[in-house]
């Protein structure tokens, strides 16, 4: 089992920084793949809020 997260774009504008990726989610008997957009908010170095948006029911179909 694991997760492997597969960089598609990557933007920052001052201390924000977004992503548009896909997930790969690796589990015993079948793994599947999900389109996911992540916001990161940084400060000193460090992220200070993190927010990903994804469609639920594709997610939960495929979790199945």
């Amino acid at each position: 089992m694991g997760i492997e997260f597969r960089v598609i774009n990557i933007a920052a504008n001052g201390p924000v920084v977004m992503t548009e990726r896909v997930d790969v989610f690796k589990r015993p008997h079948k793994s599947f793949e999900l389109p996911v957009m992540g916001i990161f908010e940084v400060s000193d170095g460090k992220i200070n809020a993190w927010r990903d948006y994804f469609d639920l029911n594709q997610f939960t179909s495929r979790m199945g």
